[in-house]
């Protein structure tokens, strides 16, 4: 085993869950342990795990609702070992070594808080596994490898039920302002079994363009607000171009709302760390 935590947040899925652990307790070496957070609602989920007695996995529960970010909170201060290995609850490494590349990875890069993997869909197919490394500006929760050190400097995620433009975005911009990098290495893949489908529901379309206003507002200087209003701008422009019209005027309403509730929150970073955040996405 290796000194690494992997932790999924999960919700009414236990058939996918199922093959998750399947799949993280198939790796070779294993990690140390594994740690799942059951949101509130879920009655499903705790009887599977007490009648499969997996090795390794321990799980904890929330009596009020959390969402993914609020479920990683928890689990990150759960975890007892330094490393942090992020995934869904419907998504697993393809690599049976991946816990073993990933601490070789964070050995080589000590100045990286985060490791982002390939994210390999159902209609995608993994580039071509080498050593290529190079510097990003976010990542994906479901595929990704986290010093706990790093995060714990953050603020963490916001406990919104749809995080989306929000969740990974906001604790990315956070560690960069702390002086971390985030790394994205093609040697480690990850497989999610979604094809995107729920971003097509009106809640998910809305929270989305809501949170994108979000974003801006608690972590942006004053300067660049101009940058979030064009950024929600673009959020709605992109939807109408998909066909995603139901939602877009329910997610601007609901704009006023999530900035007052959230206004406590706010704490921006610096402008160069934005600038950099800007410079390194505009080479992905």
């Amino acid at each position: 085993m290796v000194s690494i935590s992997a932790l999924i947040p999960t919700y009414k899925r236990v058939d996918k869950l199922e093959n998750c652990l399947q799949k993280i307790l198939s790796c070779d070496p294993l990690p140390s342990e594994i740690i799942i957070h059951i949101d509130a609602g879920d009655s499903e989920t705790e009887p599977f795990l007490i009648a499969q007695n997996y090795p390794l996995v321990t799980w904890i529960s929330s009596n009020t609702t959390q969402g993914p970010g609020g479920g990683r909170n928890k689990l990150i201060k759960q975890a007892k070992f330094p490393i942090i290995a992020g995934f869904d609850d419907d998504s697993w490494p393809l690599d049976k070594n991946y816990f073993a590349i990933a601490t070789e990875l964070f050995s080589l890069y000590p100045q990286a808080s985060v490791i982002t993997a390939q994210e390999v869909r159902p209609s995608t197919f993994p580039k071509q596994l080498n050593n290529f490394i190079k510097e990003v500006n976010c990542f994906q929760n479901c595929a990704c490898l986290m010093r706990r050190e790093a995060f714990l400097q953050t603020r963490g995620y916001l406990p919104l039920r749809y995080a989306y433009g929000m969740e990974e975005a906001d604790v990315a911009l956070q560690l960069l302002d702390c002086g971390w990098q985030i790394l994205e290495s093609f040697n480690l893949c990850v497989f999610h079994d979604t094809q995107l489908e729920h971003h097509n529901h009106p809640s998910v379309n809305a929270a989305h363009i809501a949170n994108t206003a979000l974003l801006a507002y608690l972590r942006y200087p004053i300067t660049y607000w101009p940058l979030g209003i064009v950024q929600v701008f673009n959020r709605m422009r992109y939807a109408a171009s998909v066909g995603r019209w139901k939602g877009i005027s329910q997610g601007l309403s609901q704009i006023p709302h999530l900035l007052s509730c959230y206004a406590n929150q706010r704490d921006p970073v610096q402008v160069h760390t934005l600038e950099l955040s800007r410079k390194l996405a505009s080479k992905s």
